[in-house]
């Protein structure tokens, strides 16, 4: 299986609709070999990085020969390189086809793509952004509360209810070529936020979809557990993008929410993702 995303990758949706059905996480998924070729590719964005490092991992583990074709776009190749998509697959035996480059990209890494397990490891790498932006003085300390924070609560997030054989991972990064924007994201590939809720007897009747699960996980206090003073986090975190400018995608298997510019919000099906991603945007 050989999949080619669009040239302008943003995310799943960049996916062709013909691999919805070959979902890595589930037990029929008999791929012998699967090729993620970005060879066309011009321009990466950091949800597609977290697609292309979670949908691998996971055939692999379902026993396909998996390998990514790198971008002949020097500079997206080198951008791959600097965030560590290469070094994560690599350091999983992904074959990586690529040359070497040293070009420049205007993206400083705030944190490269990390892989985590535990809510302690997702503890370690919040403080960790912590550092990092406090060190690098770019933008106002107040966007960096708010990109540490919605880190912590998306991170806390995955690790304890994704229930993922991948783990999860995290990443956040300065965009200077894209408006000076910080980004942030997060992934797991785990059962998705429908199968998270279903756990909880409560939240049965209102979660025959996913993106009708996303919507009802979206409320405040609501939660897979039935821990009453649970369910913050996604709340919060949406909550938080509700300022001008700010973006927001929470994609989990084939449902999605979406905040642009104008502060609408659209809750529908889409192209699949195996698991659950959280991306948000903050221009400084």
């Amino acid at each position: 299986m050989e999949i080619v995303p669009n040239q302008n990758f943003r995310d799943a949706r960049s996916i062709p609709a013909r691999f919805n059905r070959s979902d890595p996480r589930s037990e029929s998924f008999h791929e012998p070999e699967v090729i993620v070729d970005l060879r066309e590719c011009a321009r990466i964005h950091s949800p597609a990085v977290l697609w292309c490092v979670v949908y691998l991992l996971l055939a692999q583990r379902r026993g396909s020969e998996c390998s990514l074709l790198a971008p002949r776009d020097t500079g997206m190749s080198s951008y791959l390189r600097d965030v560590g998509l290469y070094r994560i697959l690599d350091a999983e035996r992904v074959t990586i086809e690529s040359t070497d480059s040293s070009t420049l990209y205007l993206i400083d890494i705030v944190l490269p793509l990390t892989r985590f397990n535990s809510t302690t490891e997702a503890e370690d790498l919040t403080n960790q952004i912590h550092y990092s932006l406090s060190e690098s003085r770019q933008g106002p300390v107040t966007i960096y509360d708010v990109l540490y924070e919605t880190f912590s609560e998306l991170a806390n997030n995955a690790a304890e209810h994704s229930v993922s054989d991948i783990g999860a991972f995290g990443l956040v990064q300065f965009d200077k070529e894209n408006d000076n924007r910080f980004v942030c994201a997060v992934a797991d590939g785990g059962i998705g936020i429908q199968d998270s809720l279903l756990r909880n007897p409560q939240h049965r009747e209102f979660v025959d979809y996913e993106w009708a699960a996303m919507e009802r996980a979206t409320e405040e206090l609501v939660s897979g557990t039935q821990d009453s003073y649970r369910g913050i986090g996604l709340y919060e975190t949406v909550e938080k993008m509700r300022i001008p400018g700010r973006q927001l995608i929470i994609h989990s298997g084939n449902g999605i929410i979406s905040k642009g510019e104008k502060l609408t919000t659209r809750i529908t099906s889409t192209k699949l993702f195996p698991g659950t991603m959280v991306y948000i945007s903050i221009p400084t």
